[in-house]
């Protein structure tokens, strides 16, 4: 995935915006080749929701979980629940 600079990315902010919707790709935007934000292509959705759970688990929304520790375990479960 190509990151452009902020500067590109104003430069260009219109033909990054049909890559993204016509062409459906991913644009990173960032500083010094970093990527800070993700322009993605609005989801094909049935009215006016928007998959938000979707998005959350594929971006790092939820990073910070992975290094908190795991609390309990199968064998601290005395009933399975449904």
């Amino acid at each position: 995935m190509t990151v452009y600079s902020t500067t590109q990315a104003r430069q260009q902010f219109s033909d990054l915006i049909n890559q993204v919707k016509y062409e459906k790709k991913m644009i990173a935007i960032g500083r010094n080749n970093k990527k800070e934000v993700l322009m993605v292509p609005y989801p094909d959705v049935d009215g006016t929701d928007i998959p938000i759970s979707d998005m959350n688990a594929n971006s790092s929304s939820f990073a910070f979980l992975l290094d908190e520790p795991d609390l309990y375990s199968f064998t601290d479960l005395k009933k399975r629940y449904v």
